[in-house]
């Protein structure tokens, strides 16, 4: 089975990561806990995923999309935990905390970020 990251939404609900996909969460059981794709509305994407109960071991994985994943977006999604963890937790200048966060960034995630100009 492939490695996976789990994340959250800017919501914060669940968000696992997956070779390039982002998944929410089904449902769940009390065994397990079923993701969908997060285009499966938007695309009708018919991706899915399997864990444990406590999403550690990832038990199937269909990987039946109908769009492509992208290792950047799922960079860049990390990338904006990040930001949101340290701009709530730590007492840093916004400079500091997006410095922090650069990184370990590829070159292309850096390419596709914003512009900071304005964020405060």
């Amino acid at each position: 089975m492939s490695t996976f990251t789990l994340s959250t939404t800017q919501k914060n609900k669940p968000l696992l990561l997956s070779k390039g996909f982002s998944y929410t969460i089904d449902k769940t059981t009390n065994d397990k806990t079923y993701w969908k794709c997060e285009d499966a509305r938007k695309l009708k994407c018919k991706g899915r995923v399997h864990t444990n109960n406590i999403n550690t071991i990832l038990l199937h994985e269909n990987d039946s999309h109908n769009h492509n994943g992208s290792a950047v977006s799922t960079e860049i999604r990390l990338f904006e935990e990040k930001v949101r963890d340290r701009a709530m937790n730590y007492n840093e200048a916004t400079q500091t905390v997006i410095d922090n966060c650069l990184v370990n960034l590829s070159d292309n995630a850096i390419a596709r970020l914003p512009n900071f100009k304005h964020v405060n």
